[in-house]
């Protein structure tokens, strides 16, 4: 295929490019000049821009693998354990059992040892490579990552971007690393795993719903595997399910991770500059909610930004409801979980409902310290009409920036293995994309078949018959119908299918021996 470039006169919304999306980066290319642009930089960072050897002179030239993540992130993830972000490879030995959120920021030889290495020029980036992989091959296969994207936002920021520089230039003096200031982004999944919706492609070990629903029989080991869900799974024997959820790994997904954390949270509240919480849906999660009061109980919450990764599909639970938090906040932001819209939101991520999502855009925007954020996935069934997306966002002018990254896992779900035919039709509508493009422009997986993916989205049309999120893969994506083979058997149903005739083959045969 010919790759199709972005045309550099092209002009996007500030909205549509503030992250990254549509940039000029190229798969192997990352871009650099949009990166500390001038108009959005202090003179005291300007000077030290200027400087030979700097953070900035180094990065913008490529000469270090510069990420700002390690320098101003903590995450936590769902189990308890430590990375360096959600795309992070995890610490074997870290988890917030065993080391406190200060000591992991701090003394951590994971973060450490990729703070030296994103600082140093000529570094073979041995633990980059590592832990930060993902970003490192999304650079490669699409030029743009959640490093360049962060970067973009981050070095535009003057007052964060000064901020950032005074603590990387300490470390690279001193090769240790000291909160002083008011930059840290704390991202914490400990909440838990509760959660009113069942994307389809959504890890197990992310949402009770999806667990239950796999319960229920919605599950293809072709397309899912223990270590892809997060969780693991066993053919149960119970009538009223197919499947039985089991094992450490769930046990470990379901436990509490949030004792001590609000203390935790407290101490570190003089250098927070924002708290991310990730679920799950943290909008329904309760404990989520006695944090950001004992925020504003300590006078905190006016310095701290509050970010959510949230659906946006529900607002409140129980007594707890986040528009009477909001004002106590110096800003919050949504950052909505929208790769769709109408029907097809409300196929891909079932249980919701597109009207309804709306309205709570349209609720939290009318606060004046709240913005609305876009942050989608690029998958199998989104691409086919993602473009829809940002055509609503033009039209509806409520969303602070839109921003995306490309779905890998499952690999059935991945861009690429749709067919060719509607690949190719796709790539003329996302020529304003490089990164889009070049998945579209990839090969199909060999070892992937397209119909054991129809027949994942088949049982989970079949699982809502009658009820009120009902809805076809075939009426939502028609064009998906030619490619279809409704006589398809999988090689793992074909051979249960065969053990079961054998078993019954044998108990016949020995019941023949019984009677004679």
């Amino acid at each position: 295929m010919t790759v199709r470039v972005r045309p550099k006169d092209l002009k996007l919304p500030e909205y549509m490019t503030r992250g990254g999306p549509g940039d000029l980066s190229m798969p192997g290319n990352v871009n650099t000049t949009e990166w500390w642009r001038p108009e959005h930089m202090s003179e005291l960072g300007k000077k030290k821009a200027a400087e030979k050897g700097s953070i900035v002179e180094q990065a913008k030239s490529k000469e270090i693998y510069f990420c700002g993540i390690p320098f101003t992130q903590l995450y936590n993830e769902i189990d308890g354990r430590y990375q360096a972000c959600c795309f992070a490879e995890a610490d074997k030995i870290s988890t917030i059992k065993n080391t406190s959120l200060k000591d992991w920021m701090n003394k951590s030889a994971y973060m450490n040892v990729l703070r030296e290495e994103m600082t140093t020029p000529g570094s073979d980036l041995k633990f980059v490579k590592k832990f930060c992989k993902r970003c490192v091959t999304d650079e490669e296969k699409y030029g743009r990552s959640r490093r360049t994207n962060c970067l973009k936002i981050h070095t535009n920021n003057s007052v964060f971007w000064d901020d950032i520089e005074h603590i990387t230039d300490r470390f690279r003096k001193t090769g240790e690393y000291k909160l002083d200031r008011r930059v840290l982004e704390i991202q914490l999944k400990i909440y838990g795993s509760e959660c009113n919706l069942d994307c389809f492609m959504c890890l197990h070990a992310n949402s009770t719903t999806r667990m239950k629903v796999a319960e229920g029989g919605v599950w293809n080991q072709k397309v899912w595997n223990e270590e892809n869900a997060g969780i693991q799974i066993q053919e149960s024997n119970e009538l009223k399910s197919k499947y039985k959820l089991v094992g450490p790994k769930l046990k470990k997904v379901l436990e509490d991770n949030t004792p001590g954390s609000i203390e935790q949270i407290l101490e570190l509240a003089p250098y927070t500059r924002s708290i991310k919480i990730i679920g799950g849906e943290p909008l329904i999660m309760k404990r989520q909610y006695e944090m950001l009061q004992a925020l504003i109980d300590s006078g905190d919450s006016k310095e701290i930004i509050i970010k959510f990764q949230t659906n946006m599909t529900k607002m409140a639970r129980g007594k707890h409801n986040i528009f009477k938090f909001i004002p106590h906040f110096k800003l919050v932001t949504m950052v909505a979980s929208v790769d769709g819209i109408g029907k097809t939101i409300e196929y891909m991520r079932r249980r919701t409902d597109w009207p309804e999502l709306v309205d709570n855009i349209e609720q939290v925007k009318k606060y004046p310290n709240a913005v609305v954020d876009f942050n989608g996935l690029v998958s199998f069934l989104s691409v086919m009409r993602f473009y829809e997306v940002v055509d609503w966002c033009k039209d509806n002018p409520v969303i602070d920036q839109i921003n995306w990254a490309m779905l890998e896992n499952p690999k059935h779900f991945a861009v690429h293995n749709l067919p060719k035919k509607l690949k190719l039709e796709l790539i003329i509508k996302y020529s304003k994309f490089p990164d889009i493009v070049a998945a579209l422009e990839k090969e199909n997986d060999s070892d992937v078949n397209i119909q054991d993916t129809f027949q994942y989205f088949l049982q989970q049309d079949r699982y809502y018959v009658g009820t009120k999120w009902e809805s076809h893969l075939f009426d939502v994506f028609p064009e998906l119908k030619e490619f279809y083979d409704p006589n398809y058997v999988s090689p793992d149903e074909l051979d249960k299918r065969m053990q079961t005739e054998l078993k019954k083959g044998i108990e016949k045969v020995y019941e023949e021996d019984l009677l004679t």
